[in-house]
């Protein structure tokens, strides 16, 4: 009986801890800032500083931050990133933060045995908490990659819900906007950023089906580039830039 009283407290400590404050910074080197969700301007952070839901945080360059969950998870933020503090309920899995650009690697504390059941977001991708130590990177494009640390972590798309990836320990995905992730690969390999689009010239015939002259090159038959050789000059000159070019001049007898 003891034990399972024990159990239930820990699974529902993490709410309980929750309702008492958000996050707290632990560590802050070199620019790191937030701005409360009331607020206008950003604010300096300092350790200690509490950070609530909705409040915004940012780091500038060659900064370090580390904020901490208030059941002992934490989370490392590097430099030029910027997150929104979150607290709600999808399913059965709790928010934590919006990862809008940058990284930041989770250290997730184990509770009764298992992770937390917490969730993290980006523009791109939905991150939901297996395993304790993952990793996510997203750029301005909101290209996302994510990596498996230690544990699992499962992976999909944002308004993509029919299919996700399990990210196991040493594994890594990436996430393109409107896009399944990609297969998982190794950690160590490289995953290309970009889609190639390979393109066919095709030779387009200059006349249509009945030999007559092609529409574009009606339109361009008068274009300067199209006329280099033309050995009229001045006003009445089809090479001229005048909008009446191609009107012919016509000398009538008095």
């Amino acid at each position: 009986m003891r034990k399972v009283l024990l159990t239930t407290l820990l699974l529902v400590l993490p709410s309980g801890l929750w309702a008492q404050a958000a996050l707290r910074v632990s560590s802050a080197v070199g620019p790191a800032e937030w701005r409360p969700v009331s607020a206008k301007l950003f604010k300096p952070l300092a350790p200690a500083q509490a950070v609530q839901t909705g409040d915004e945080v940012r780091t500038g360059a060659g900064a370090q931050l580390i904020l901490e969950v208030p059941d002992g998870s934490y989370m490392v933020i590097s430099e030029n990133s910027k997150l929104i503090v979150e607290d709600f309920w999808s399913g059965n899995l709790r928010s934590l933060v919006n990862l809008m650009v940058g990284k930041v690697r989770f250290y997730v504390q184990r509770l009764g045995g298992r992770p937390n059941p917490y969730r993290v977001t980006t523009p791109t991708a939905l991150i939901a908490v297996r395993g304790t130590i993952f990793e996510i990177a997203i750029d301005e494009a909101q290209i996302a990659e994510v990596r498996c640390l230690e544990g699992r972590v499962a992976v999909e798309t944002v308004g993509l819900p029919d299919r996700e990836v399990i990210l196991e320990a040493g594994r890594k995905t990436l996430i393109r906007p409107g896009d399944y992730p990609l297969p998982p690969v190794s950690n160590d390999a490289e995953l290309i950023k970009n889609r190639v689009i390979h393109l066919v010239k095709r030779s387009v015939p200059d006349t249509n089906a009945n030999a007559a002259p092609a529409a574009d090159i009606l339109a361009g038959d008068n274009d300067r580039r199209n006329r280099a050789a033309d050995p009229l000059r001045g006003s009445n000159s089809r090479t001229t830039t005048n909008t009446d070019r191609a009107k012919p001049t016509l000398n009538f007898p008095q």
